[in-house]
């Protein structure tokens, strides 16, 4: 197998499981609906298995955020798809000028044969870890 990464355009499920990110919203009808039960997630030096955990996960990280990801460019090799992006957080109610811009930040999504996200790999700088992880810092 030796295909080329191409560019495409920004696949529905891939915006409607940053949206259910970004919202928390963990409902059966959700974005997460597009993740197998058997997922492996990886974010930062996290591993994490399975599609519950992977939901316990976001909501640990982002339920004190306000939280907007925006894609800036999507690339498909095969079944995996590569997201450049970043992510707007700010602690809830703080004021606008708080919001702290993580960027660049990558996803990495393969999908198994039923279009389900078997694998997730979540990766930014070290300069944007740190800052996503400490955004009273700013």
């Amino acid at each position: 197998m030796n295909e080329m990464m191409k560019s495409v355009e920004t696949p529905q499920w891939m915006l409607d499981l940053f949206k259910a990110i970004d919202t928390l919203d963990m409902s059966a009808t959700s974005g997460f609906s597009v993740f197998a039960d058997d997922i492996e997630m990886v974010f930062g030096d996290r591993v994490l298995h399975g599609i519950e955990a992977a939901k316990q996960f976001f909501v640990a990280l982002d339920a004190p955020f306000d939280t907007v990801h925006n894609v800036t460019g999507v690339w498909q090799v095969g079944n995996a798809f590569i997201m450049q992006g970043s992510a707007d957080l700010r602690k809830k109610g703080a004021a606008p000028e708080t919001t702290v811009h993580v960027s660049p930040l990558f996803n990495v999504i393969w999908l198994d044969a039923r279009g389900k996200v078997s694998r997730y790999v979540v990766t930014m700088s070290p300069d944007a870890e740190h800052a996503a992880v400490k955004p009273s810092a700013k």
